[in-house]
């Protein structure tokens, strides 16, 4: 704390043993060791305080990181289940749709051979034509 050394503490030692006497040095030593055990006491533990606030202080940042940190995490969240519900729906009009054309495409189908077949005989007519039979030889 103090850059004293040893020599200047022998002065003041010879100094106070003069002004003070021999009498009076024992408890005048006692009560300066006492204040200024005090005083180290209360700067120790105003130090103490300091890094303590210093500490809650870093976790309530901490804190506040990881609640804005959750918090995109929710937002993150939520537009993946939006965009899997919307993927969802998106495939559900497509079944839809799929179902619709196919039984469209098979009406359609239907139809034309209905259609197809129609065509392909004519009216009833007998049919008087004799086909040649190979087993009449």
């Amino acid at each position: 704390m103090f850059d004293i050394g040893f020599l200047e503490l022998l002065v003041i030692g010879i100094i106070s043993l003069i002004v003070l006497g021999p009498e009076r040095l024992p408890k005048a030593a006692r009560t300066l060791g006492l204040w200024v055990g005090k005083a180290k006491q209360s700067f120790n533990s105003i130090k103490d305080e300091i890094d303590r606030e210093l500490k809650v202080q870093e976790l309530q940042q901490q804190i506040e990181q990881q609640k804005q940190q959750m918090q995109e995490e929710l937002d993150v969240n939520s537009i993946k289940e939006s965009f899997h519900d919307m993927q969802k729906d998106i495939n559900q009009i497509s079944n839809d749709l799929t179902n619709s054309s196919n039984s469209n495409t098979q009406v359609t189908l239907d139809d034309s051979e209905n259609k197809s077949s129609t065509e392909e005989l004519p009216p009833s007519q007998p049919n008087n034509k004799r086909t040649p039979n190979t087993n009449d030889e």
